[in-house]
């Protein structure tokens, strides 16, 4: 089948290639949703409203608020989980959060698969939600030490509170409960991350844009608010006592399982009112066809055997996913935000009058200025660049926020240097030797009253989530409009490999030194090094995706005009009943 064809079978069958929302730290991903004409047509004529929105709406937003409410509250405190209730150490503490952030951004290229190929998004929303909830109650149950046989060993902790010398039992949980966990939780949450959003957008009538395009700032926000509600709560409910303990991590982790059961139980309820899309096939597989077919033979071959249309987009989406290498290094920088930066907090100070501000409670402020900055770079720093001559080009877009990023961890490593100083007049003046390890321990609070407080953190993370906002969604949009028609999808899969990579580089590089200082130091010159990378990528790749961008919209404008004839004509004939779709699969 030629492409010319494909192209217009598919506009008349009416399927809708739209922007919808896959979440990734809460930020907007280019997906398709579908819209197929027949029964889900006449369905959603049936379907009762409120407030002019489909009824299942609210219940599918609802889900996405529970689910994101669930991740981020387990994930707030994981990293201290790891390193101080179940001893782990630093170093294997961070391989292993790392580890599942790397699964968790791998593991949506199965999810996608299998909803597109398989089963479907409801099925696969309900099915790998199950998982989810089986890893949220393993990570909750196992975390419940005194119970035999999830323990390693048994403690006491003597520590001063309020003057007063008081003695805890300390109960260490085994590490295989956890592992089994937070597996089960990656497939989970893997497989119906790039389902829920575009799944809501396939209940709306293809000419509800509006509606649609509301829908996804609700979906969006409920992902934020899900995230902020639970940062600020996991970290309190972990510290206070229970089972003879003086923390309480299972309380921790299952009132995140406990609205994740919520989440599934919310998404059930409006089964009766959904527009269930049948599966209409992955282009990932016909891609990795022809990029093999690239590799072993040559361009006219492939030509032969897959059709010119095919080999042109998969040189394109190729061409894409060189932009998103440096990317691995942006999100090895990123993501270090809830592990590394933790262990600095952890050295700080956090009194506030009477109340403590804990380490892993600090992430809420990243999630806090993405609200309160997306609509100011959009509605005041890009027009103002504009405005005094500066491009906002993607270019400059990403490299500028790849450079704040890079920043941000020279600030990090100044705060290195300034927390070590307090430790050394300290030591100083007390004639102790203690190190910055001690320095984290809760059993030596007394370390951290003269320490630098907390909130001097803010600024960094103020400049990280500017780096945020400038590199990483303009990498959404860059993928999205720069990505073939029939490929976007794929493009936005392959955008979340680069975030499961940066992970895996931190665990990698983790051993090169123990001091901070060097470590943050070293992490910023390799960003830069990123930096250096995409500029040149972009000048050589710049070219060729303008080129195929160009021809395709050009394509796309000659076909519109052909495909109102052949819609009128059907109309006037009386036919009703559209061409079969059209088939995704390689033609072998």
């Amino acid at each position: 089948m030629s492409r010319k064809c494909s192209i217009q079978l598919e506009e008349y069958d009416g399927a809708r290639r739209r922007s919808s929302i896959m979440e990734t730290k809460g930020h907007v991903v280019a997906t398709e949703i579908h819209d197929v004409s027949g029964d889900n047509a006449a369905k959603k004529q049936r379907v009762p409203r409120v407030f002019g929105y489909p009824v299942s709406i609210p219940f599918i937003i609802a889900n996405e608020f529970c689910e994101r409410f669930s991740y981020y509250g387990m994930m707030a405190i994981l990293f201290i989980y790891l390193k101080d209730k179940l001893q782990l150490g630093e170093d294997t503490a961070s391989m292993w959060y790392h580890e599942f952030q790397a699964l968790c951004y791998l593991t949506p290229i199965l999810g996608a698969l299998v909803a597109d190929i398989l089963l479907g998004k409801f099925r696969t929303i309900l099915i790998f939600s199950i998982i989810y909830l089986m890893g949220n109650m393993t990570v909750a149950l196992t975390s419940i030490g005194k119970i035999d046989i999830f323990q390693a060993k048994e403690s006491t902790i003597t520590k001063e509170v309020d003057g007063k010398v008081e003695t805890w039992m300390d109960y260490t949980p085994a590490l295989w409960g956890p592992l089994i966990g937070l597996h089960l939780i990656a497939l989970g949450t893997g497989g119906i991350k790039p389902c829920v959003s575009s799944f809501g957008g396939d209940q709306f009538k293809k000419t509800e844009t509006e509606k649609i395009q509301k829908y996804f700032s609700m979906f969006y926000a409920s992902i934020n608010a899900g995230s902020l509600i639970s940062t600020a709560i996991s970290p309190e409910l972990r510290s206070i006592g229970c089972f003879g303990e003086h923390s309480c991590f299972p309380a921790a982790f299952v009132i995140p399982g406990g609205t994740l059961l919520f989440a599934i139980i919310a998404f059930l309820l409006a089964s009766r009112w959904y527009i269930i899309v049948p599966p209409l096939g992955n282009p990932l597989v016909d891609a990795t066809k022809v990029t093999f077919g690239l590799i072993t033979s040559n361009t006219q071959e492939c030509e032969k055997r897959y059709g010119a249309g095919k080999v042109a987009d998969t040189k394109q989406l190729l061409r894409v996913c060189t932009i998103f290498i440096p990317f691995i290094f942006f999100w090895a920088l990123f993501q270090q935000q809830s592990s590394t930066w933790i262990v600095q907090l952890s050295a700080m100070n956090g009194q506030i009058g009477g109340f403590e501000l804990k380490p892993d409670q600090m992430q809420i402020f990243n999630p806090l200025y993405i609200l309160l900055l997306i609509p100011a770079f959009e509605y005041g720093v890009y027009p103002l660049m504009k405005k005094i001559g500066i491009p906002t080009t993607p270019l400059v877009r990403m490299v500028t926020g790849m450079v704040f990023t890079s920043l941000s961890f020279v600030m990090a490593a100044i705060l290195q240097i300034a927390i070590e100083g307090k430790l050394d007049e300290y030591n100083v003046e007390h004639g102790t030797s203690f190190s910055f390890l001690q320095l984290q321990n809760e059993s030596f609070p007394y370390l951290r009253e003269n320490q630098i407080h907390r909130l001097a953190m803010i600024p960094q993370i103020f400049i990280l989530t500017c780096g945020e906002i400038m590199c990483s969604i303009t990498a959404l949009e860059f993928a999205y409009a720069y990505a073939p028609e029939s490929m976007k999808s794929v493009c936005q899969s392959l955008l979340l490999l680069s975030n499961s990579f940066g992970n895996v580089l931190v665990i990698i590089f983790k051993k090169v030194t123990d001091n901070y200082v060097i470590m943050f130091f070293m992490w910023a010159g390799l960003q830069m090094f990123g930096v250096i990378l995409i500029i040149i990528i972009l000048r050589v790749m710049q070219g060729p995706l303008e080129e195929f961008k160009e021809a395709a919209t050009a394509a796309n404008n000659s076909q519109n005009p052909k495909m109102d004839d052949i819609e009128l004509e059907g109309k006037k004939n009386g036919n009703q009943t559209p061409p079969p779709a059209y088939d995704n699969t390689v033609e072998e």
